[in-house]
């Protein structure tokens, strides 16, 4: 079989013959269809990123689609053949109170995720995908969609587990900061999915908000940031017609702290703020105004598997189409062109490496 490796942060990644891997007790062999990319794989791969890789040489990829062809032993719930979704984010099925996690294809999380790596250090960009069981979502049902489509999944993954840790209920008003953004824009879709009465769309672009207020149906309303605190809340709070209810930041890699304290201070009392996003700067809390509001701040990472299951419910129900999103598709042996697409990824866009002839 054909798989892409990392030799060496910084070189172009080597498309190489390998034998296929064989399946061991715990782990799933999946025949992959199709993988996102995310935003900055480029800058991954170039080292650029705080992130500890597994061993090398690896093959990286974190999520994808694909179809059952083995298990091993002590595999109870998946049958060749199955249509299955492969996400990175593997936690330990241990009794222990912070089990160790990894972002397989990837990086480790916890300080003891090394071990995690070492036993599975190789992603989805190959043509056979040896994963821990615990990691592969059955998509059942879901057959009449392209693996392309389904690839987009990932895009909602994570924001939905975010609004569910939230407590997001129907009916509730929330505002996404970040929500021109890759997965802010996923935010807004899955809030609407979810019930959400109104959506506040918060971004520092007009133009990708526009377009989530097309498909929210008059249900989503747009905030374009200015950047003063006092001002943006009080735009927030006007959208809403009084506080939010939740508040969800997915902002990426911002350089002040400014557009999540608007969020935190749009915030009705009794109202919570999931933050989500990748923002490095400090986020001076108010201390006075939690306590007299009752705020509530919760920081979340990823998912879990009741998330995971829940989002494809959704999709088979229709309540949450992935056809809003626009697939650039390339071809497996097209990696290097894909990893420069999906590094101008804006909102609704996802690149998707297809292993179709």
């Amino acid at each position: 079989m054909q798989a892409w490796f990392l030799e060496h942060p910084g070189q172009p990644l080597a498309l190489r013959d390998v034998e296929p891997p064989q399946v061991r007790p715990g782990a799933v062999l999946v025949k992959m269809e199709a993988v996102p990319l995310l935003s900055y794989t480029r800058a991954y791969l170039q080292g650029k990123l705080p992130y500890a890789y597994p061993p090398l040489p690896f093959t990286p990829g974190t999520n994808g689609i694909g179809t059952v062809v083995a298990m091993g032993a002590g595999v109870h719930h998946f049958r060749p053949g199955q249509r299955v979704a492969l996400n990175p984010y593997w936690v330990a099925d241990e009794a222990a109170a912070e089990p160790a996690q990894a972002l397989l294809g990837l990086t480790g999380i916890s300080a003891d995720s090394a071990g995690m790596l070492a036993a599975f250090p190789h992603g989805t960009l190959r043509e056979l995908s040896e994963m821990p069981a615990a990691v592969l979502v059955p998509l059942d049902g879901l057959d009449h969609l392209a693996a392309e489509r389904l690839a987009v999944l990932s895009k909602f993954a994570i924001p939905f587990g975010g609004l569910r840790r939230g407590r997001l209920a129907a009916g509730e008003t929330v505002a996404v900061n970040g929500a021109g953004g890759n997965f802010g824009a996923g935010a807004v879709l899955s809030a609407l999915a979810m019930g959400a009465g109104k959506v506040i769309a918060i971004g520092r672009r007009p133009a990708p908000l526009q377009r989530l207020v097309e498909l929210g149906q008059g249900r989503v309303v747009p905030v374009v940031l200015g950047g003063d605190v006092e001002q943006d809340t009080a735009a927030i709070r006007s959208a809403a017609i009084g506080g939010v209810d939740l508040a969800f930041d997915m902002v990426g890699q911002a350089g002040d702290p400014h557009s999540t304290l608007a969020a935190l201070h749009a915030l009705r009392r009794g109202g919570r703020l999931v933050l989500m996003g990748s923002m490095q700067t400090e986020l001076p809390v108010p201390y006075g105004q939690m306590l007299l509001n009752n705020w509530e701040l919760i920081g979340h990472f990823m998912y879990t598997r009741a998330d995971y299951l829940a989002l494809v419910s959704l999709v088979r129900a229709g309540l949450l189409s992935l056809d809003a999103v626009e697939i650039h598709r390339f071809a497996f042996d097209a990696l290097e062109q894909a990893i420069d697409d999906a590094e101008k990824l804006q909102g609704l866009q996802s690149t998707v490496v297809s292993f179709a002839v």
